[in-house]
């Protein structure tokens, strides 16, 4: 009986992290990437951050047997298709900071049938001013919502 009951509860357990968020929980993501994006968008000039990355990509073309000029750059940024992440994407580059209001950034694609991921760590230093700072590569994090 004891097992049936700890087996039960570990289910509902499991269930609780399945479950749909509410409308009020994606409403508050939606509002929350805005403001990213509304806060990003005040500090980055996209239009020099494109350029950074073309030139970037240009001279380091490659990275670990890793061709860095397949991924395509878009011609511009815009929000994550899911409207709730936190990046913004231009082409197969993503963008990213966990902190809008800080200067250290990343871009990134996936490779290896999406299963990792290439990174550019990089800082700003102006609006319009960027230095990359380290290339790494990492398995590609999947989140389901």
């Amino acid at each position: 009986m004891t097992r049936v009951l700890l087996i039960a509860a570990i289910a509902i357990f499991a269930c609780g992290f399945a479950l749909a968020p509410t409308p009020k929980e994606i409403e508050a993501q939606e509002r929350a990437a805005r403001k990213w994006s509304q806060t990003v968008q005040s500090r980055y000039d996209f239009a020099a951050l494109t350029s950074f990355l073309k030139k970037t990509v240009a001279e380091k073309k490659s990275w670990q047997d890793i061709d860095l000029t397949k991924p395509k750059i878009g011609d511009k940024w815009t929000m994550d298709r899911w409207g709730t992440a936190l990046d913004m994407i231009s082409g197969d580059w993503s963008f990213s900071t966990s902190d809008p209001k800080g200067d250290k950034f990343t871009l990134s694609f996936t490779y290896d049938k999406g299963d990792r991921q290439l990174i550019l760590k990089c800082i700003r230093k102006t609006k319009d001013s960027f230095v990359l700072l380290e290339i790494t590569s990492e398995e590609a994090v999947v989140m389901l919502i």
